[in-house]
């Protein structure tokens, strides 16, 4: 069965946020400047879409984690 570019799409996003949960850390910024300049060119990628790529995704794990800490939170503070 061949995946669709939209699958395709699905998959990397997820295989992503999972890489960056399981791992707990986002890169710097200096770490991340330099490898989206080399990943760009070599992936047919503008910088600009990579830039706008991994802020959506470091700002859906931030929330995802912000949560996390506000419901440990709740569940301390009951005790």
């Amino acid at each position: 069965m061949a995946l669709t570019k939209e699958k395709q799409g699905e998959i990397a996003l997820a295989f992503m946020k999972e890489k960056f949960r399981k791992d707990r850390r986002i890169p710097d910024v200096e770490s991340m400047k330099r490898e989206i300049g080399n990943s760009a060119k070599k992936m047919g990628f503008s910088k600009e879409e990579l830039y706008e790529f991994m802020i959506l995704l470091i700002e859906e794990l931030t929330e995802e984690f912000i949560s996390e800490v506000k419901q440990i939170n709740k569940t301390g503070a009951s005790k």
